[in-house]
């Protein structure tokens, strides 16, 4: 397990693991990730996304506007997400800082609902671009979890069991 995993200490308090993981290596290489991923859906929606909306049936045009607004809620939730990160990695929050609500990574319900009907219509580039994103909101879902959900019973029970609840919580999976 890395350092940044443990999210808390042994009395329950906030773990110093949201600071090692804002300075790790993994969070530089999703926070770019995500950075060009919102430049991309920027790019395209800006241009060929005007001309692909432009050009495709009256019928389909809520479908767009449907499946690019989520599209940029992911975007909007992850960036807000690795942005309050790099604020820990600044200096500019504290690790108790952003495990309250306001930090956390929001929206689920809109970013993991599934696609509208007729969205397999839409453009190539948009259907491309909304998959890329839903790996990433699901990504940094994983993060979050691990990072701020409380462990069951913290302290109680065996180790191997509470790191297989983690796990399970962290990927969104049923305990059988």
């Amino acid at each position: 397990m890395d350092d940044w995993e443990q999210n808390q200490d042994d009395m329950g308090q906030p773990f110093a693991g949201v600071a090692v993981f804002a300075r790790s290596e993994l969070f530089s290489r999703i926070y770019d990730d995500a950075m060009q991923m919102v430049r991309d859906a920027a790019d395209y929606l800006e241009l060929d996304g005007q001309i692909d909306r432009n050009s495709m049936p009256d019928d389909l045009a809520p479908v767009y506007a449907c499946e690019s607004m989520r599209l940029t809620t992911r975007l909007m939730q992850v960036s807000a997400w690795l942005l309050a990160m790099r604020a820990v990695q600044e200096g500019e929050l504290s690790s108790d800082d952003v495990k309250g609500s306001r930090y956390r990574l929001g929206a689920a319900d809109v970013c993991l609902g599934g696609p509208v009907r007729g969205a397999g219509l839409l453009p190539a580039q948009l259907i491309d671009l909304l998959g890329t994103s839903r790996r990433l909101y699901e990504r940094v879902a994983r993060l979050d979890t691990l990072l701020f959900e409380d462990a069951v019973d913290q302290g109680a029970g065996n180790p191997v069991d509470q790191q297989l609840n983690r796990l399970a919580r962290a990927f969104n999976r049923k305990e059988e």
